[in-house]
């Protein structure tokens, strides 16, 4: 793929499936000659448009007799994604449809696409850099809202921009230190050991909240857990359809209707969670021993208890019209400190009276939620409190949150100790013994690391790496 960068390739770039809108990509050099052998328009060929940037409706041939609506985007070299002229045939989503065009187009001169290769063209045209490639598939890649903002922050270059900054300031600071090197018998001193000093500081600054602060890209794939547990027949399989939106969950008055771990995804403000709803749990079953011979019902209380000890957040739901204290309930103590909410549900069934009434004898306080799962009140103040459990403290969806690979946060922690050991040269330097070449390599191995973490310096492995995770399309 990266020795063929001048042959005219085409790939079909929308998801698979059927869908309203199919694409059909090509770039290079005969794009718009190959475009036009099956894409028909009012107007003239694709190839006599001079400008770019243009769409043209008309129709697409699938074979000799048959014709689809269609229409053509035309980004003529440099303005493109490739930095190629570029053409993509809009038409319906059909997968047979977009198979025929393909295999027409191919059978005209193009050539399948690799996977990755439209983007590989852009970052070695120098439309993007690696960290940015990176986040086009770390964008592809995404299953939750936290690792679609983590991947468009890569994508739209902040890590890049940090990196620039510090590599320009390094740069700047060693041709100083190199200068005075050259021309050490002049008595011109081009930087001083505490300007050294201080500007490996300045540098390190944001180095070292990068490699604190950005957490790892891995940790999004996974969505933290949310379990909601208690007795049975407290509406915990309501509440769990009335949060998700979905009737995933049985719903039934008979307790021990639910068997299994039913999962479903629920969006909040700090951003996705798992939502686990389970069997309902039985004073007496936690001293139990079941036997192989089990009831599938306490098979099911077991399997509920293991995944309270791996959920993040539990939210223990009571029946609110039945006497309950946290300090004497055997549930609670188990739960001792675990992210946990308590949830009294089923206040519809009370008058405003008994509400009253039951909060004293009860003891609820703020963090005890009185809710209705059957008429959803009380649900937004649920919403809010697993928000917190889960996301208090983590930035909001308008501040650019940059999550590091493995591969990222390698290169920053080797120019993070390079200038480190720098900066302890400095700090053990004399007025009779200053180790300024030293100093020199030091600044020069953490000029390298970054123009590793950007991609400035790159190997054919590490690209063959990071382009092995794309689709054939982007």
């Amino acid at each position: 793929m990266f020795d063929r960068l001048d042959d005219t390739i085409v790939a079909i770039s929308s998801p698979p499936g059927v869908s309203p809108r199919g694409i059909v990509r090509l770039s290079g050099p005969r794009a718009m000659e190959l475009a036009d052998t099956v894409f028909e328009g009012p107007e003239r060929p694709l190839r006599d448009q001079t400008t770019g940037w243009q769409r043209s409706s008309g129709r697409v041939r699938i074979d000799r007799t048959a014709r689809v609506p269609g229409e053509a985007y035309v980004f003529r070299a440099p303005a493109s994604y490739t930095r190629q002229d570029l053409v993509e045939l809009h038409l319906p989503g059909v997968p047979a449809v977009l198979a025929m065009v393909l295999e027409l187009l191919t059978g005209a001169g193009a050539r399948p696409a690799e996977p990755g290769e439209f983007t590989a063209r852009a970052f070695f045209a120098g439309a993007m850099d690696l960290t940015e490639v990176e986040g086009v598939a770390a964008v592809i890649h995404a299953q939750n809202d936290a690792q679609l903002r983590a991947s468009e922050a890569l994508l739209h270059g902040e890590l890049n921009r940090q990196c620039t900054r510090c590599r320009d300031e390094l740069a700047d600071l060693l041709a100083l230190i190199e200068a005075r090197i050259d021309f050490a018998e002049e008595p011109e001193d081009f930087v001083s050991t505490q300007k050294i000093a201080e500007t490996l500081d300045r540098i390190a600054q944001p180095l070292g909240r990068l490699c604190r602060d950005a957490p790892a890209a891995e940790r999004f794939e996974v969505l933290p857990t949310v379990l909601i547990a208690g007795r049975p027949n407290v509406g915990k399989s309501t509440l769990f359809n009335r949060l998700t939106g979905m009737d995933r969950a049985i719903q039934s008055a008979t307790a021990g209707t639910t068997r299994d771990l039913i999962c479903a995804p629920l969006t909040l403000a700090g951003g996705e969670v798992l939502l686990v709803d389970s069997a309902g749990l039985r004073e007496d079953a936690a001293t139990e021993e079941p036997s192989p011979a089990d009831d599938p019902d306490r098979l099911a209380e077991r399997a509920s208890r293991q995944a309270i000890g791996r959920a993040d957040a539990v939210l223990l739901v009571v029946d609110a019209t039945e006497p309950f204290s946290a300090a004497d309930d055997p549930l609670f103590g188990q739960l001792q400190g675990r992210a946990v909410t308590i949830v009294a549900n089923k206040i519809d069934l009370m008058t405003p009276a008994e509400r009253s009434s039951r909060q004293v004898q009860t003891g609820f306080k703020p963090e005890v939620l009185a809710i209705s799962a059957l008429s959803g009140e009380g649900l937004d103040d649920l919403r809010r409190a697993i928000d917190r459990m889960l996301f208090a403290g983590q930035r909001s969806h308008e501040t650019p949150l940059l999550a590091l690979s493995n591969r990222q946060r390698e290169a920053a922690s080797e120019a993070c100790e390079a200038l480190q050991r720098g900066r302890k040269l400095c700090a053990e330097s004399t007025a009779n013994e200053e180790p300024i070449e030293l100093m020199a390599i030091e600044v020069r191995a953490a000029m390298n690391a970054l123009s590793l973490l950007s991609g400035q310096v790159v190997t054919e492995a590490l690209l063959g790496r990071i382009f092995e995770r794309f689709c054939v399309g982007k």
